[in-house]
């Protein structure tokens, strides 16, 4: 099952949701993603939150449109988006793809890239895009393929990456160790049009980035 949330997100392009539909089952919005949803004339199949972002009026038009609602009080110990990652992992999704997880605050925007931790660790495949980016994690092994992102970057997480090895990159390694807290990995290109990614022991975040 591939599930697509929508996040309260700023500056996002209007096509990047319309990119992102391409086999998706079920739409889960986390509150103030309801607004860009309206803006692009797209129905969710969810709305899931404490409601504080968006008005009375929008809240109208969706269950005029049939939207369910899945509401939680302002004070809580998750945020909207970890609420609905929940109730997409519930569901059983095995493809969660997450767009408004970045923004203009830091605080959430690493606090929503960590969420990608506990669905990885369910073995269930989970990506973050926003205009520039694609985040994901990876472990063991990893292959991926040349698009319009010109930037890789293979960060590890938690602790050092050792025995990395990377195939078909500008900067190529075999069984090299990448240091948690260093930048080594930043800043890679694909020059074949796949890439290998091999990891003998940890995890790292992958962000290919457009600019």
């Amino acid at each position: 099952m591939k599930v697509l949330i929508i996040g309260s997100g700023s500056d996002l392009n209007s096509n990047l949701i319309k990119e992102n539909l391409e086999g998706v089952n079920s739409i889960i919005c986390a509150d103030g993603g309801a607004k860009l949803l309206f803006k692009n004339e797209i129905i969710p199949n969810i709305i899931i939150g404490d409601l504080d972002s968006i008005d009375n009026e929008l809240v109208d038009y969706y269950k005029y449109k049939e939207v369910s609602f899945k509401t939680f009080p302002r004070k809580k110990d998750k945020t909207d988006l970890e609420l609905s990652i929940d109730y997409a992992l519930s569901l059983g999704a095995k493809d969660i793809t997450i767009i408004g997880a970045t923004g203009s605050r830091l605080d959430h925007t690493i606090a929503n890239v960590m969420l990608l931790y506990p669905i990885f660790k369910k073995g269930v495949a989970a990506k973050i895009v926003d205009n520039n980016n694609e985040i994901l994690l990876v472990s063991k092994s990893a292959k991926i393929t040349k698009t319009g992102n010109n930037y890789v970057s293979l960060i590890p997480l938690f602790k050092d990456a050792e025995g990395v090895t990377l195939k078909g990159f500008e900067y190529e390694t075999k069984k090299l160790d990448f240091k948690f807290g260093s930048t080594f990995g930043i800043s890679n290109k694909l020059k074949e049009k796949e890439g290998i990614i091999e990891i003998k022991s940890g995890i790292c975040l992958l962000i290919k980035s457009r600019d």
